[in-house]
Order: C-alpha cells, then sequence, then structure tokens
C-alpha cells in the first residue's frame, strides 16, 4: 500500500492546510492570555478568502488516505489547565535561555494535559461522504516546528520560530526577544489512515469521530485528488493561479521584497539553488475578527531559460488555514506572520536562468526577477560555486538534530562547513556592527585519486567603484575542511565590515590546487551603509 504526503511530500505524512494551522499554536506568548487561548492553544491562522478548492485540503494521488486529526477533553481545559500551561512554558523558557548553544534545545509537551491520549484504531470512527470507512492505522506524531537559536543572539536571547509545508521550504519569522515571546512548545497530533471507498471523482467530505465523553476533535473535513507536485502544492489552484497572473503583470507589487539566488553542483548535470526571500511582516494583510487571525501568504516562483521556456517551477503556502474556527488573542503579531522564506530548486547546469518570484496575500503582492547562471561541469577540472553571502550560522549538529527531531523541511540541504550551518541572506545592505561570512564550495576531482591534493582558496574585497582591493585574506588550505569521502570542499570567510568604509563592495573568491588548476572567478556584491 503506498502513499504520498502532501503538502509536506514524504511518504507517510500528507496534512491539509486545515491540519498544518494547528503548526502555528506553538507560537504563543508566555503568560496566559485567556481561557480561549487555552482551549484553541492560541494564533491560528484563518483564510483571508475561503476557497472550495482549499489548497492544503487533503489530496490523494494514490489508494491511502492520512487524516490529521487532534483531540482535547474539555473537561481537561476547565480544570486548571492554565496554571499548569503557564507553569510549563515558563519553565520551557527559563530552560531555553540557559542552554549552551551547542546542546539540542528539546521543548516541554505543554498542551500534554489536555490532550486525550491512547487512542487507536479503535477509538475512532471516520465517515467518507456519510459512509464509515475502516480505519488501517493510527500514529502519533509531532509538529514541524523549531524555535531557532543562532548568532542573532547579543546582549539577550533572541530567537525566531521556522515551520515548513513543504519538503524543501521553510518560513520563519522576525527574531523574538524574551520579554514577550517563548520557545514553542512540542505539540502532537493523531494521523488516521484508510483507504478510500471511492476513488472516483474530485473530492469527497470526510468526518472524525471519537469514542470518548466531552471530547472535542478537530480533523480535516474533505480531501481531493491531485496530480501536483509536494514543491508546488498551489498549482491549479485558485491562490496559485492569481499568483501566476501577478507574476506576469504589469502592474508594480507594492508588498517590498529582498531576494538572491545561489547555486552549488549536485553533480555534472545539475546544480541546486537556494532561494531567500525576506519582506516586512507588517506589510503582510491581516486582521484580528473575533479573536481570529486573518491571512492568507503565498509564495510562487518560476524559473525561465533564454528561450522563455519554464525550467521549473515551485509554491508553497505559509499562513493561513481554513475549516474550524481558532479563537486567539491580537497582541504581538509580529510572531505569528512570516517575515522570511526559503528553498531549493534543481536547475540543469550550463544554462542562464531568469528565476521570477512573487509573495502574494491575495490582497497585494511583491515581485522580484534574479538573473542566474549555472556554468556546465565537466567533472574533470577544479570548480566553484556561487558565493553565498550568509548573516545568519548556527551548531550544524544541533540543527540537524532539531530539524530532524520534527520532521522540518527534511529535503532541504543546508550549507555546512567547520561545524557551522550557513544560512544565505535575502539582503546585500549591512551596517558595520553586523557579523557576514562568505561561504562557497569548492569541487575538486583529484580528491578522489589523489587525496593529498592540496586546494588553496583566494578571497579578497574590492570596492565596486574604483576596483581597488580593500582587503584580502591570506590563502584558505580548503583541504582541511574536506568532507570525508567527498570531492567537495566548503570554504567560508568572516568577512570584516567594521575594517571597511561605507560603500559598495564586491567579493571575489577563486581556487587552485597543487596540480596547478585553477577554477573560475566567482564574486558577489554588497553595501556597508
Amino acid at each position: 500500500m503506498d502513499c504520498l504526503v502532501f503538502p509536506e511530500g514524504k511518504r507517510g505524512h500528507l496534512d491539509s492546510e486545515r491540519g498544518w494551522q494547528k503548526r502555528l499554536s506553538s507560537m504563543t506568548l508566555l503568560p496566559i492570555v485567556s481561557f480561549w487561548s487555552l482551549l484553541t492553544c492560541t494564533f491560528f491562522c484563518l483564510p483571508a478568502n475561503a476557497q472550495t478548492d482549499d489548497p492544503f485540503s487533503i489530496r490523494v494521488q494514490s489508494n491511502l488516505v492520512l487524516v490529521h486529526t487532534e483531540v482535547y477533553g474539555e473537561q481537561s481545559i476547565n480544570k486548571g489547565f492554565a496554571l499548569a500551561y503557564t507553569q510549563c512554558r515558563t519553565a520551557d523558557g527559563v530552560a531555553f535561555a540557559s542552554l549552551p548553544f551547542f546542546t539540542p534545545f528539546t521543548p516541554s509537551d505543554c498542551f500534554y494535559d489536555i490532550v486525550v491520549h491512547g487512542l487507536g484504531v479503535s477509538d475512532f470512527h471516520l465517515f467518507e461522504d456519510g459512509i464509515e470507512q475502516k480505519i488501517e492505522s493510527v500514529r502519533y506524531e509531532r509538529e514541524p516546528i523549531v524555535s531557532v537559536r543562532d548568532n542573532s543572539v547579543r546582549d539577550n536571547l533572541r530567537f525566531h520560530v521556522e515551520w515548513s509545508y513543504t519538503p524543501r521550504g521553510k518560513w520563519s519569522t522576525i527574531d523574538l526577544g524574551t520579554t514577550e515571546w517563548g520557545p514553542a512548545p512540542a505539540k502532537y497530533f493523531y494521523r488516521l489512515a484508510y483507504v478510500p471507498s471511492k476513488p472516483e471523482g474530485k473530492c469527497h467530505k470526510i468526518k472524525v469521530n471519537v469514542d470518548r465523553h466531552f471530547a472535542v476533535v478537530y480533523a480535516e473535513d474533505q480531501y481531493c485528488y491531485t496530480t501536483n507536485l509536494a514543491t508546488d502544492p498551489l498549482d491549479g489552484t485558485r491562490f496559485g493561479r492569481q499568483m501566476e497572473t501577478d507574476l506576469n503583470s504589469k502592474k508594480k507589487g507594492i508588498i517590498p521584497l529582498s531576494a538572491q539566488a545561489s547555486f552549488v553542483y549536485t553533480n555534472l548535470q545539475s546544480g541546486r539553488v537556494d532561494v531567500v526571500l525576506e519582506f516586512p511582516w507588517n506589510r503582510i494583510e491581516h486582521h484580528f475578527l473575533r479573536a481570529n487571525l486573518v491571512t492568507s501568504i503565498g509564495v510562487l516562483g518560476v524559473a525561465y531559460k533564454k528561450d522563455h521556456t519554464v525550467a521549473t517551477r515551485f509554491t508553497d503556502f505559509g499562513c493561513c488555514a481554513s475549516g474550524t474556527r481558532w479563537f486567539a488573542v491580537p497582541i504581538a503579531d509580529a510572531g505569528n506572520l512570516p517575515s522570511r522564506y526559503e528553498t531549493q530548486i534543481d536547475l540543469p547546469a550550463g544554462e542562464e536562468y531568469e528565476l521570477r518570484v512573487v509573495l502574494s496575500d491575495r490582497e497585494n503582492f511583491g515581485r522580484v526577477e534574479i538573473p542566474l547562471k549555472i556554468d556546465s561541469y565537466d567533472g574533470k577540472n577544479l570548480a566553484i560555486s556561487s558565493v553565498v553571502l550568509s548573516d545568519r550560522f548556527r551548531d550544524a549538529k544541533v540543527a540537524a538534530e532539531e530539524a530532524a527531531g520534527v520532521n522540518l523541511a527534511l529535503a532541504y540541504v543546508p550549507l555546512v562547513s567547520g561545524g557551522l550551518q550557513f544560512t544565505p541572506t535575502a539582503h546585500t545592505n549591512f551596517k558595520s556592527t553586523d557579523h557576514l561570512i562568505a561561504y562557497f564550495e569548492l569541487y575538486e576531482p583529484l580528491l578522489t585519486e589523489q587525496p593529498k591534493t592540496q586546494v588553496q582558496a583566494r578571497v579578497k574585497l574590492v570596492d565596486a567603484q574604483s576596483g581597488e582591493t580593500r582587503f584580502q585574506f591570506a590563502p584558505i588550505a580548503a583541504t582541511s575542511l574536506e568532507r570525508r569521502g567527498s570531492a567537495t570542499l566548503a570554504v567560508t570567510a568572516d568577512l570584516p565590515l567594521a575594517q571597511l568604509p561605507k560603500g559598495n563592495y564586491i567579493v571575489e573568491a577563486q581556487a587552485t590546487d597543487s596540480a596547478g588548476s585553477t577554477s573560475p572567478m566567482r564574486t558577489a556584491t554588497f553595501t556597508i551603509q
């Protein structure tokens, strides 16, 4: 029996927009702000315009339907859950603030007291178009959302929250402090699996009941058959078609977007492209309706070849889910809305592309165009990737453990060197006090045959106006950064912004090896304000 995860794209995990709304529940304030926020775990999102072709309804490509279901005990809430919740969140906040960065953070399940535990196949009743179905299995799983600690920490602990809906896409908030926000607690749900009795037809209604007195059940209410890829869940939906119109419109977008795209080689034929967007969360159309956050956020990206044909495309839905109404408290909404999106796409090498990306809230949009060239790679000579600018980095082992623990964008491949994970930046304007890293990869075929081959990387900073070299690094012995069993070398250079005057700069990176080969030169530009 086979199944496809939609929209995550991971086998065994099929979610709907309604199911994924619970992910944002973890982004709650440390203080208890109302009884209703406890009842519904606070800060869930609703669509600005509900649609019949709800992009995150369950969509089936094989013979197994997986239903995201949450079951709460109504009486548990009325018997003092508020106190237990407050104590749990406070303890988590203290532990989070004192934990070393090289130690993964495992949040507590602060919703434990209101969840009905220990349910199995015999406890649920699932109906499709009014007809009860045989449930094949029930699994208890954790929501994919994580609180991320990185170098944004200065005098006080700061962090941001990341969550994912597709296998290679990640949404994240701005940096949050401990004054109002605490780390996202762990949260779990039941995933019901069944074989549909009527595979024909477009969409079918479903309903889930549970054999427990005073139980409150939240679950998806329909599934639809689709041919969409897991990385393109909005293709063919109304929202997706609207963004396609925005992408090709002559109308100017009003949501400010910063965007960058860079590539690393994955093999001789293709490169993996990191696409990063940043945008102000408060420019996203949103409001609160009877204590419900109402908004819709989506992204569409299309890579065009020189002949204007489409090489690949992606879509993602950042917020918010439709269906059951969830109560929230309209304060500190910066922690509920994303301000950043990052994803990865694969493109053939030896081509020039124009990447067009649009971000929409259904009312307004922002649009950006990014030129991108991926040189051919013959696998015989020393080669080099793009120079990727990064102003965020964290312990790579901690990042991997925390992401794997919640199944966060499991197909996303991070940039790692020297035990650190680097996040590409979408903007190129920095202050002299910022911490900016240049990351790039070298590909040395000789390492597979001659492991002692020496590779040196040379990096310098050039004034973009005068062409004068402002700073030159000593040659970097890239061999020491070799990934075991690989011909790939990951290199980083910490750019000395504090030593440079304001202005526009070019990072130039190139490599040579002990056999006399020289790689092409790669560049990246930035501005010190």
